[in-house]
C-alpha cells in the first residue's frame, strides 16, 4: 500500500486549491460585492454577497479584533499541524489534511486582507437559506469528509494501529 501522495504532490495540492479559492473569491469581490448583488443560477442556489466576521455557520460575528486575528493564527497553527501530519499519513488521511488546510488558509487569507471572510455560496428554498460559504469551506468539507472516509470506511484505517 502507498503511505501517501507524497510530499511534492500534496504541497501542489494545497497550493492549487488555495489559489482556486482566492480566484473564485476575487470573481465575488468584483461581480457580487462591488455592486451588491445577487445572481440566481437555479431555484435553489445563488451567488449572494456575505460578508463573515465570525467562523462557520456565522458563529462569533461580534469577535472584534481579538476574534479576527485569533481566529487567523489558529487557522495557521492548525495547519502548519495538519500539513507536517499529512506527510506521514496513509493516502486519503493525508489529502484529507491537506483540503482541511488548504480551506483555512484560504479563509485566513481573507481574514488578512479584508477583516473577514468572503462567502458568496448560497443554497436555499424558497426564503430558507443554509448559511453562505465559500470554495474554502466547501474543500474543508471533502477533506473532513475524506479523512472521516478513510478511518470508517478504508483499509487504511488499520495503518493507525500498526
Amino acid at each position: 500500500m502507498k503511505k501517501n501522495y507524497g510530499i511534492f504532490n500534496l504541497l501542489l495540492i494545497f497550493l492549487v486549491f488555495i489559489y482556486f479559492d482566492y480566484v473564485s473569491k476575487l470573481w465575488a469581490i468584483e461581480n457580487l460585492f462591488i455592486k451588491y448583488q445577487s445572481i440566481e443560477l437555479t431555484s435553489f442556489l445563488s451567488m449572494t454577497p456575505v460578508w463573515n466576521s465570525g467562523i462557520s455557520f456565522g458563529f462569533f460575528q461580534d469577535s472584534g479584533k481579538i476574534g479576527r486575528y485569533g481566529f487567523t493564527i489558529f487557522a495557521f497553527l492548525v495547519s502548519i499541524w495538519l500539513i507536517y501530519s499529512s506527510f506521514k499519513l496513509p493516502r486519503y488521511s493525508s489529502l484529507g489534511f491537506i483540503l482541511i488546510a488548504s480551506g483555512a488558509i484560504g479563509n485566513a487569507i481573507d481574514r488578512i486582507i479584508y477583516g473577514k471572510v468572503v462567502d458568496f455560496i448560497d443554497f436555499h428554498i424558497e426564503d430558507l437559506h443554509w448559511p453562505a460559504f465559500n470554495l474554502a469551506d466547501t474543500i474543508i468539507f471533502v477533506g473532513a469528509t475524506l479523512f472521516i472516509y478513510n478511518q470508517f470506511f478504508t483499509i487504511e484505517r488499520t495503518f493507525y494501529e500498526n
